[in-house]
């Protein structure tokens, strides 16, 4: 479409149905989507719209890269998304030139969820709701800031600030601590619901490499300055909440101890040969395109993996790494203290949740004593979904297990990672080697008695969603 057609007034038919279902809390509402959100058969899809990065600074998780992803965290939050109109006359993408406005029906969003809020992006989305839904819903409405390009005078913290009120208004769902045979089967579930198990990797990579840039930024997970970003997508620096740690080793506000912090030099990513070192690969290429060095540790190159999908993602990340990356297939102890003496940052991804040995075979067994060594000397460790030699169901440590100072925990938090509170000391649940009491889908709920707190080699511990999984427990339990 040319700009002079755009600049013509056209008839315009919405075409997109609404983003919720029966557990959607607040319903937001554009006015009508743009040219490039018909082009993409979604709403805000224009590439500078900011939509996409408010929401996922607001609730502290990577920008979703598909729709099917934006999908997912609109319903992960309970959050329905529709427009107010569901036809008009318009120039273009100019709000100001509507005319013959037709709404939407919100009553089949009204109707079928407990939505409690309406926010309206935009000033024109408000006034149109206002005269012509609000006589008909009853529920008066919250006027959002656009987050249009076009809405230049509004910088992206003062957009995530301003939109702060849709993420109190929804209730926040916590995965219960699930067996990890209960993890396996509802990732089955999830790719029988459309997510395969390459598309869960993926997620899972660019959320450990999403923690892995905030640990190097300076940012914590509980509040604080939001930073700037001139960047825009999928790919665009952070956006998020967070304090930085003192350069002198003291805490930062969640817990972690930085010891000394170092930012500069290349983020070292330790694979082992199956899945949970598929997450490292897509972690490698993740941290490479947002412009951070990295080196990748790998006992096998790609092609000679055996898992899938981590094979698969090995390859692609090795096809597709830049040239301030590097991939050392089988390199000596020497060479892994060299690297680690010059890296801020680490990401475990050696050994998954299928680990529950005595020991760690070789090299990954010496890895991990090189690694340990590296924190005491102030490099952080971030382990994907358990610290490798750990059992993420019984918690039960080899001899060599990882020291983490962060831990991104996949879909659900399993047992192995946490330990009870209970009348002023730390144990394992239940006796001994007993893990803790945890909730199984299709099984009887059982929740652990006295408070959780994690197990000293696993850090703070992140739960990296990935998926929409209420409505598939709440089928696996019903």
């Amino acid at each position: 479409m040319t700009k002079e057609t755009q600049r013509q007034p056209q008839s315009v038919e919405h075409g997109i149905p609404p983003v919720s279902d029966g557990r959607s809390e607040v319903l937001v509402l554009g006015t009508m989507p743009s040219p490039k959100s018909r082009e993409a058969g979604f709403f805000y899809g224009h590439p500078q719209n900011r939509f996409w990065r408010v929401l996922a600074a607001l609730f502290d998780e990577p920008v979703p890269e598909s729709n099917a992803e934006r999908t997912d965290l609109l319903l992960r939050h309970h959050i329905a998304l529709w427009d107010v109109l569901a036809s008009c006359d318009i120039e273009g993408a100019s709000d100001a030139s509507i005319r013959n406005a037709r709404p939407n029906d919100l009553s089949r969003i009204l109707h079928a969820a407990p939505v409690r809020h309406v926010f309206c992006t935009g000033a024109t989305s408000a006034r149109l709701y206002g005269k012509l839904c609000e006589p008909v819903c009853g529920i008066a409405a919250q006027k959002l800031p656009s987050t249009s390009p076009a809405n230049a005078a509004w910088s992206l913290p003062r957009l995530v600030e301003a939109y702060r009120p849709v993420a109190e208004a929804v209730t926040c769902f916590e995965p219960p601590v699930l067996d990890v045979s209960a993890v396996v089967a509802l990732e089955r579930a999830i790719a029988a619901a459309g997510t395969p198990l390459d598309g869960l990797m993926r997620r899972a990579g660019r959320f450990l490499a999403y923690e892995a840039r905030k640990m190097l930024e300076g940012k914590g997970a509980d509040g604080g300055a939001v930073a700037e970003s001139g960047a825009a997508g999928a790919d665009a620096p952070l956006v998020a909440v967070g304090v930085a740690a003192g350069s002198d080793g003291s805490a930062a506000a969640d817990g972690t101890r930085h010891r000394g912090f170092r930012r500069e030099g290349p983020v070292v990513v330790f694979c082992g040969s199956g899945n949970n070192g598929g997450d490292g690969w897509v972690a490698a290429e993740y941290l490479d395109r947002w412009g951070i060095p990295v080196r990748v540790v790998t006992a096998r190159a790609p092609e000679d993996l055996r898992a899938e999908p981590a094979r698969s993602a090995a390859l692609r990340t090795r096809a597709v790494l830049s040239d301030r990356a590097a991939v050392l297939v089988a390199p000596d102890d020497g060479e892994v203290a060299d690297l680690l003496a010059a890296s801020p940052l680490a990401i475990d991804a050696i050994l998954g949740t299928g680990f529950s040995h005595d020991a760690v075979k070789a090299p990954f067994d010496r890895w991990i004593r090189v690694l340990n060594d590296a924190r005491v000397r102030g490099t952080v460790v971030v382990a994907a979904d358990v610290p490798s030699g750990l059992s993420a169901q019984t918690g039960a440590a080899a001899a060599d297990t990882v020291r983490a100072d962060v831990t991104v925990t996949m879909i659900a938090p399993k047992p192995g990672l946490y330990i009870v509170r209970d009348q002023g000391c730390a144990r394992r649940g239940g006796a001994e080697g007993e893990p803790l009491a945890v909730q199984v889908p299709g099984g009887q709920a059982a929740a652990a008695t006295a408070p959780l707190v994690p197990a000293p080699c696993c850090g703070r511990i992140r739960v990296a969603p990935l998926a929409y999984i209420e409505p598939l427990l709440e089928a696996a339990a019903g």
